[in-house]
């Protein structure tokens, strides 16, 4: 199993703070996911912003720092001026960038695109259930043979 780190609360309708160094992201609590996610790091999503796509409140986000597709219509994780927003990529060109959310729950955003850079996109999610337990970064796990 892998191991992604949930670095905080994720917002669409509001930009928000983020620790992204990795001696931050380490000792954050993690989820174990199937070995083969390309997660960098995971937040737990805080609003509704997403619902349109089966993301709610309290639903985990698998963030990574690269696609191999394109990220017109995904749910990406955008910087500017060391502030965060997730929002949906509607339009990312050199001159300004539209980032909307489903069902216009919050209005579009357009941003110049020389003031943000695209920092990861959503490349997977999880169900926020009773199940799902967030794993403290300093237990210590002992083997017994």
């Amino acid at each position: 199993m892998k191991r992604v780190h949930i670095v905080g609360s994720a917002y669409s309708e509001e930009f928000f703070d983020l620790p992204l160094e990795d001696e931050e992201i380490s000792a954050k609590p993690y989820l174990e996911v199937a070995p083969y996610h390309v997660a960098r790091f995971g937040l737990q999503m805080d609003d509704n912003g997403l619902t349109g796509i089966g993301i709610e409140k309290g639903d985990f986000l698998l963030i990574s720092d690269f696609s191999a597709e394109p990220i017109f219509g995904k749910p990406v994780l955008v910087r500017q001026e060391g502030k965060f927003i997730v929002r949906i990529a509607a339009d990312v060109n050199p001159v300004e960038s539209t980032f909307t959310t489903t069902d216009d729950t919050y209005p579009a955003m357009t941003l110049p695109s020389e003031n943000i850079r695209i920092i990861g996109v959503v490349s997977g999610s999880i169900k926020a259930t009773d199940d799902i337990k967030l794993i403290d970064a300093y237990e210590l796990e002992f083997e017994y043979e």
